[in-house]
């Protein structure tokens, strides 16, 4: 299984989860938006958007949202509990994987061996995982916790590459993340595709990628044409 890529032969790509196959910020925000439009209709004075931007940048999440709602002055302790089960409710069953992320990653199959390394718990991780059917697509799967160690610490790179039996110049790295995925994928030896959906600056200190993409279906077509 071989790829060239850049004037490189690689023989895997490895991809992030979270808002690189599916675009967690906008489905985030949109539970989000649901939650405090419950507690906006009874505390007036709060403003919806606003407590949606503090819970994104506080990362708020099912265990986090009754605190949040109390530093935010909410006392009613049963509308605490509604809005927190709203919130909690068929949350892995409403996800989406990318329009595009299953027929990329069907495309590359075909060439590469594939793999996926997150950071999280697994109580998190592998619901997701199996509602996208990726254990069918990946060849190996890496899940923070699980492995022991997280991005951007190399050793949780260097674990999936072993697996595949791959050295960290002949794979690729597919992700989103500044820190996790840029810094970690180069501290491990490996070349980089960023995820950059929401045309945000790269800092100038962080290890340029190969290339830049805002879709993943961008990705095929880039390495055909880096290839010729």
């Amino acid at each position: 299984m071989i790829g060239p890529f850049m004037g490189h032969q690689y023989q895997a790509i490895l991809f992030d989860l979270d808002d690189t196959l599916y675009d967690l910020r906008a489905y985030w925000t949109r539970r989000l938006a649901r939650a405090f439009a419950t507690v906006c209709s009874r505390y007036p004075q709060l403003d919806a958007e606003q407590l949606c931007d503090r819970a994104v940048q506080s990362k708020v999440y099912m265990a986090q949202m009754p605190d949040f709602l109390r530093a935010h002055e909410v006392d009613d302790e049963a509308l605490i509990a509604v809005v927190a089960e709203q919130y909690r409710h068929n949350w892995f069953e409403e996800l989406e994987l990318a329009d595009d992320a299953r027929d990329v990653l069907g495309q590359l199959r075909h060439s590469f061996k594939l793999g996926l390394v997150t950071n999280g718990p697994s109580r998190t991780q592998r619901p997701k995982i199996e509602r996208f059917g990726l254990v069918e697509l990946m060849d190996v799967i890496v899940v923070s916790e699980e492995a022991g160690v997280a991005k951007p610490d190399p050793a949780i790179f260097y674990f999936a590459l072993k697996q595949l039996r791959v050295a960290p110049a002949q794979a690729l790295y597919v992700g989103d993340s500044v820190e996790n995925d840029l810094y970690g994928a180069a501290a491990a030896g490996m070349s980089a595709v960023w995820v950059n959906s929401r045309n945000e600056q790269l800092p100038p200190d962080v290890p340029p990628p190969l290339a830049v993409i805002t879709r993943l279906a961008e990705l095929p077509a880039l390495i055909e044409k880096q290839a010729a």
